[in-house]
């Protein structure tokens, strides 16, 4: 058996249901393992390790049946927690005790699981980039906003962790530090008790070393019916889409993915490259606009009373944010809403569509967290998204295959993705 945090969250679930480990086993080896490496990798905002710990004896002493029962799980520090600090990576919440659970904490606690603690976010998950550093190379970033979970998860300190997305925030940390990242259809799970950046594109996003992982704690929160990864033989028809913006992503990036689509179509699996029609461009100028304007209203109390206390780089976005004008915004809501109705007809026939998760590999240094050009739009249509670690750029660092598909269709996406990352992999 590998290192006890080493284990998958499913292996995890299944020696511990079996008594082969203990839950306080699974919890110090994810404690020694960040004692470790943090001092590198800089994933955590908070931990409580003695109180994780007797939470883990307490459940060692009283098992249950409970569908989580010993998981750890990370959470991301824009998601309340009523016993430990939430700071929404912002020195104005630098003493914020929260009253209540988010929802999906409090549903995590509800079906046994065990937050192990808070993982770096973002300033109010928007910009700009933490401390914490890409395990592959601590000389890249980790993408963001959700920095920490997917960091945490890739250097195995958490089998599984809770992000957001509102642009690109899940799918780009995945993509960029190796994970399965998961991005459900917008609204399937509540974002009750979270931070709010743009009320019209926030997401729960969850990071795991596999899609069956994601996906078990996915169906836990939305309550929907397993999705039969194990059953699925695989797709047929997936659909090649570069999208509007393809020019943008690395030629590295473009070649890895074409690479694969001729991989796929030796197996026998059409491949159709799909254009999106000129009523889907500037989409990703529609989704900033939507999120500059959300976010200026959702921050106001910040921005009033604490703007001195709000990074210079956010400073200058709100500034930015505040000229936009009322049509701006009803128009690019009125895109989203056109676009999405369009998309169920051009995915119509197709397991799922395919695309790059970011435009490249994470870059070097600490500037950025990277380009969401990838994301955006596909945060707008309300798609479930999903990447998985299946290409590789020029220095060898990870890049995503994003696996899409329309609007609750999202079983549907995690077995095509599960299928992919299982029998694609490059021998």
């Amino acid at each position: 058996m590998n290192a006890p945090n080493q284990l998958s969250a499913n292996e995890a679930l299944e020696v511990i249901s079996g008594g082969q480990m203990r839950v306080s086993t699974l919890v110090q080896a994810c404690l020694d393992r960040i004692e470790e490496r943090e001092p590198t990798i800089h994933a955590w905002q908070y931990l409580d390790k003695s109180a994780r710990l007797s939470e883990a004896k307490a459940c060692d002493s009283n098992p249950t049946k409970k569908i989580l029962h010993g998981l750890v799980v990370g959470i991301k520090d824009n998601y309340d927690t009523h016993d430990m600090p939430t700071g929404y990576g912002s020195p104005i919440y630098a003493r914020n005790r929260p009253a209540a659970d988010a929802a999906v904490v409090a549903q995590l606690r509800e079906h046994g699981a065990i937050i192990l603690g808070k993982t770096v976010s973002t300033e109010f998950a928007s910009s700009p980039p933490p401390v914490t550093r890409n395990p592959h190379n601590p000389g890249h970033t980790p993408g963001g906003s959700s920095s920490g979970s997917a960091a945490a998860v890739a250097d195995y300190m958490v089998p599984v962790a809770l992000g957001t997305q509102t642009l690109g925030s899940v799918i780009r940390p995945a993509s960029y530090c190796g994970v399965v990242g998961f991005k459900p259809s917008y609204r399937r799970i509540s974002c009750e008790g979270i931070k709010t950046l743009a009320e019209s594109l926030d997401t729960v996003g969850i990071f795991g070393r596999s899609v069956s992982d994601v996906e078990l704690v996915y169906r836990v929160l939305s309550k929907t019916a397993p999705a039969q990864l194990d059953d699925y033989q695989g797709p047929t028809a997936l659909a090649l889409c570069r999208g509007p913006d393809w020019d943008k992503a690395d030629s590295d990036a473009q070649s890895a993915l074409e690479k694969f689509s001729e991989r796929l179509r030796a197996k026998g699996i059409r491949v159709d490259d799909i254009e999106l029609p000129e009523s889907f461009r500037d989409l990703a100028v529609a989704t900033r606009i939507i999120h500059d304007m959300e976010m200026w209203r959702a921050f106001s109390d910040e921005r009033v009373r604490n703007f001195g206390l709000i990074s210079p780089e956010l400073q200058v976005r709100f500034e930015s944010a505040s000229r936009l004008s009322v049509d701006d915004y009803e128009g690019a809501i009125n895109k989203g809403i056109r676009c999405r109705q369009e998309l169920p007809g051009l995915l119509k026939g197709y397991d799922a569509a395919l695309t790059l998760s970011a435009t490249g590999e994470a870059p070097a240094g600490n500037i950025t967290t990277g380009d969401p050009v990838m994301n955006s739009p596909w945060s707008l249509l309300y798609t479930p998204c999903i990447s998985i670690p299946m290409l590789q750029g020029r220095s060898g660092l990870p890049i995503g295959l994003q696996v899409i598909a329309p609007r609750f269709h999202d079983a549907g996406a995690l077995r095509a993705a599960s299928w992919l990352h299982r029998n694609m992999q490059e021998k």
